[in-house]
């Protein structure tokens, strides 16, 4: 598990390393931690689904640029991290593992590790549990970016419908079954809904061919209904009252995987939300051609600037 997958086009970034952790079930998980000389602060770096953290060097090399440490986990489930404490679960209260598995990671592993302040940065998925640990309340951080997150996997009415097939799947005993065979998205470029640009979407093609157990290609029964429970969970009336940090969603103008229109929904929940829009972006801003990604850094440099500015090392 503490290593790291290999492909000619990826260096690791400077100052690398990997080790396994324990998470508070002590399931064995997946971490990196990328040093920053001099550096301001630190960025807890987290993933989507099926995703892993090597598909993030080039971003981590980026904040490093920016003088910021950057720290990461593979997701139980995924990537090079425990795959039986997942199945265990069936998936039944999953997001809350991941939330758990988040704050515990700050808390016990990062923090002890890197000065802060600390900003939190998601992908899709790994919005979800973020959302649910800042709604408690939780102050770790100094600031959250969210890049496409995952708040709502369908627009209504396919979510309901969608929601009820995969209750009723589990309800049969199929919760660690997989969906219908579902097209591997990282396999083949055109017309795929993830990015625009190639040379990235050919590099995470062929960190999968390195080690093809690091992702899966569909996700189970389980998993749906999971993320669709956390997901209302998310709507329910007042839910995201407690958060108390500035968070910036960060939206693909062109989102097709996700129900991006959600975005607004959350934005409007809360007064500590705001909301930006990246026009032509597919799902994955971080792994879109160059012009995207550099109004995806614009919106981060902006939005964070405050933070870094109060650190010793930002006066």
């Amino acid at each position: 598990m503490s290593r790291f997958i290999d492909i000619a086009d990826n260096p690791a970034p400077q100052g690398a390393s990997v080790e396994t952790i324990a998470a508070p079930d002590g399931a064995p998980l997946r971490a990196a931690f990328f040093p920053a000389p001099n550096a301001k602060g630190t960025v807890l770096l987290v993933t989507g689904w099926a995703e892993f953290i090597e598909k993030y060097f080039e971003t981590v090399r980026d904040l490093q640029a920016r003088g910021l440490n950057v720290a990461m986990i593979d997701w139980r489930g995924q990537g090079l991290s425990d795959r039986e404490s997942a199945r265990a679960a069936k998936w039944r209260g999953f997001f809350d593992i991941l939330k758990d598995d988040l704050k515990y990671f700050q808390e016990s592993y990062v923090k002890p590790r890197f000065s802060g302040p600390y900003v939190l940065m998601t992908h899709s998925m790994g919005g979800t549990p973020a959302l649910k640990l800042l709604a408690e309340g939780y102050k770790g951080f100094a600031r959250a970016v969210l890049c496409a997150p995952m708040t709502r996997l369908f627009p209504e009415p396919k979510n309901k419908v969608l929601g009820f097939a995969a209750s009723t799947a589990c309800t049969l005993g199929f919760a660690c079954n997989d969906t219908a065979p579902a097209k591997d998205l990282s396999q083949g470029f055109e017309g795929n809904i993830l990015t625009s640009d190639k040379p990235r979407y050919d590099r995470f093609r062929d960190l999968k061919v390195a080690d093809p157990e690091a992702a899966p290609a569909a996700p189970t029964f389980g998993w749906v209904h999971a993320a669709m429970t956390a997901s209302a969970e998310l709507h329910a009336d007042g839910a995201l009252e407690g958060i108390n940090i500035p968070v910036l969603i960060i939206s693909a103008g062109n989102e097709q995987l996700i129900d991006g229109a959600d975005h607004e929904t959350i934005a409007a929940a809360s007064e500590m939300i705001s909301l930006e829009l990246i026009p032509g972006a597919l799902h994955e801003i971080m792994m879109e051609r160059d012009a995207i990604r550099a109004l995806y850094f614009k919106a981060f440099d902006d939005f964070t600037a405050p933070v870094w500015k109060n650190s010793p090392a930002g006066a």
